[in-house]
């Protein structure tokens, strides 16, 4: 969720931004069953933790 991509940090790395395409088209690679609505309605429910969201998203696949 860097304002910068080329300098993120750690808590960069474990957030996930519901508005960022290219952050929603990552999740969307790794769970292609899933739609990229079905992900950013993921990130809202679960929250912006990347391994909320993981979790989530393998208990609803």
């Amino acid at each position: 969720m860097a304002d910068n991509k080329d300098q993120t940090s750690q808590q960069d790395r474990i957030r996930v931004d519901s508005n960022d395409p290219s952050e929603v088209e990552y999740l969307h690679k790794q769970y292609p069953d899933m739609s990229h609505q079905q992900i950013v309605d993921a990130i809202r429910i679960a929250g912006p933790i990347r391994a909320d969201i993981i979790a989530w998203l393998d208990k609803h696949q």
